[in-house]
């Protein structure tokens, strides 16, 4: 059983910014009075945006946060489902949605979405329609059973007898079947593709068997032919490679000669600087009497002195200057022949990189060759053909399996079909249904015959076997028959054990369509519920407020829903 303990809420709807708290399991009747627009129904709304995640009226979640305040909108209720205590706590503007079970916080690495769905699948074992059908009336924007359309009866009725697992079952096996088909289609391809593939082997050795002398001939030809190309190739590769090693023997003194140039240069640039020094002594001492710096006058005997030695010395170096020319033309005719030498091992790598290549292009012609004979060996060979028809009797078996499984899929889809199994345990709980129903209709004086068949829609008959629909009758009337389906619902979610709620709320049904007659029988039946905490939300104070131990004022101050409970 699902027992709803206590309900909170602050800047939600009209609340303002401090809790209003409502314990729901202390007393069996409650009643919840105000003036239209105070905000009595607020708890109802609190109720199922705490448990569902939106209100019970028909409005947008980004309006149920307080106008004024703007923020900061929470609720939170508790409950416990057996031994098991359980709080939810939710809020906009911060977002906020927490599970508790015994204080301790549930898991939250799921979605949003995921987090809801265990709530209401692990937990509480209901969804937002089958909660408001039994724990709600009245409201003007709840849609009682009798307006439901019979696809929706169906499904609130499945919830409360939790039959609702074979519509999952059915949903699972139409994925099975649809994945079966598509399956099934593939290996009919198969099938095919398979047939085709070895009728087109048998053609095709046939056909090899003829021309394979010829082709396997001609392809031997040339397997032949192209190895004498490559033999003769590779002939003149080694002659090339042989000139390419007589050709650098010749060249093994080319960095000697080199390290010589480079030092020969040297010297001659050093012989060219002095001879360029001595030729400036020489012009001074030709051209000058006196000492330019100092002006003294340069002695004969001096002057010729040294114009004898620096003629000598100049020479000395010409001479020595045309050895090394000399010597250095021997060196760079030198050089010459190893750049000439080095151009011929160019020449010969060429001649050898582009035999090379016509090996390789020669060696890949004679293997794609002989890959062509021996592909055509294993095509010719039977064995493809007994692989091939191994696969098509695979594929065989494997659709006789197919079809066995669809023929036990087509069987459970007919009894797991809404006219199959649940069917037949709705049929087996109508009576018990329609029994609690005319019951309840009878404790409100209301004698009328109802009866629901297996299609969900109604039959009622007076006492003197006219026929009427639910639509037929006043408002008043109306509320009996859904008071009495409420009633009904919850008694046989209890037997069920489906869905065992404690809480029930009817909203504003004494306010308009009941008479005085009518209230009262209602009061006598709600008086006989058991294990029921009842709260009756209505603005007849005048006439109610007698008829209940317990009380919730609700008022308006200063735009702000204030609930008063009586002490």
């Amino acid at each position: 059983m699902i027992r709803l303990k206590t309900v909170k809420w602050k800047n939600f709807l009209a609340t303002g910014n401090r809790f209003i708290e409502v314990e729901l399991d202390q007393e069996p009747m409650m009643l919840v009075v105000g003036k239209n627009g105070a905000g009595k129904s607020t708890l109802i709304d609190a109720i199922t945006f705490s448990l569902f995640g939106k209100p019970f009226k028909k409005i947008n979640k980004g309006q149920l946060v307080n106008s004024v305040n703007e923020r900061e909108m929470v609720t939170e209720i508790e409950f416990s489902v057996g031994t098991a205590n359980w709080k939810v706590r939710r809020g906009i503007k911060p977002n906020l949605f927490e599970i508790y079970l015994n204080d301790n916080l549930v898991n939250q690495d799921a979605k949003s979405l995921d987090y809801q769905k265990y709530l209401e699948d692990k937990v509480l074992k209901l969804n937002f329609k089958s909660f408001t059908q039994i724990v709600v009336l009245g409201s003007a924007s709840f849609v009682p059973f009798m307006q439901l359309t019979a696809h929706d009866r169906r499904i609130i009725i499945e919830d409360i007898l939790d039959i609702g697992i074979f519509s999952v079952m059915r949903s699972l096996l139409k994925d099975r079947i649809l994945t079966l088909r598509e399956e099934m289609q593939e290996l009919e391809y198969e099938i095919k593709i398979l047939q085709e593939k070895i009728l087109l082997q048998e053609k095709y050795i046939e056909e090899m068997k003829a021309e394979s002398a010829q082709k396997r001939k001609s392809d031997l030809d040339k397997i032949n032919e192209t190895e004498k190309e490559i033999n003769r190739l590779n002939e003149e590769i080694k002659h090339h490679q042989e000139r390419v090693m007589v050709l650098m023997k010749s060249i093994l003194d080319q960095d000697k000669v080199n390290i010589k140039s480079q030092e020969l240069d040297k010297y001659r640039s050093q012989i060219s600087k002095n001879l360029k020094k001595l030729n400036k002594d020489k012009k001074f001492f030709e051209n000058n009497e006196n000492c330019p710096t100092c002006e003294q006058e340069i002695g004969l005997v001096f002057k010729e002195g040294k114009l004898k030695v620096v003629v000598k010395n100049i020479d000395d170096m010409g001479s020595g200057l045309d050895k090394l020319e000399n010597e250095i033309d021997k060196v760079y005719q030198r050089i010459g022949e190893i750049a000439k030498s080095n151009q011929e091992i160019q020449k010969e790598e060429m001649q050898i990189n582009q035999k090379n290549s016509n090996v390789q292009a020669h060696n890949s012609f004679v293997t794609k060759l002989s890959s062509d004979l021996e592909e055509m060996q294993k095509e010719m060979k039977t064995d493809a053909i007994h692989v091939l028809t191994k696969e098509l009797d695979e594929s065989k078996s494997t659709r006789l399996k197919y079809v066995e499984q669809k023929f036990y899929y087509d069987i459970l889809s007919t009894i797991l079909n809404d006219t199959g199994i649940k069917t037949r345990i709705i049929r087996k709980y109508l009576p018990v249904i329609n029994k609690h129903v005319n019951n309840y209709l009878k404790d409100m004086d209301f004698f009328v015959n109802f009866q629901l068949d297996e299609n969900f829609q109604e039959t009622i008959k007076s006492r003197h076997r006219d026929d009427f629909s639910y639509y037929s009758f006043s408002e008043g009337e109306k509320k009996r028959i859904d008071i009495a389906l409420l009633l009904t619902w919850r008694d046989i979610a209890s037997m069920r054990n489906s869905v065992n709620v404690n809480l029930l709320i009817l909203d504003e049904i004494f306010d308009a369509s009941l008479d005085q007659s009518g209230m009262d029988d209602l009061m006598k039946l709600f008086n006989f519920l058991k294990n029921t905490n009842l709260f009756v939300i209505s603005h007849k104070l005048d006439i109610l407020d007698d008829k209940f131990p317990a009380k919730i004022t609700v008022e308006k101050v200063n735009n702000f829903s204030q609930f008063i409970f009586d002490e």
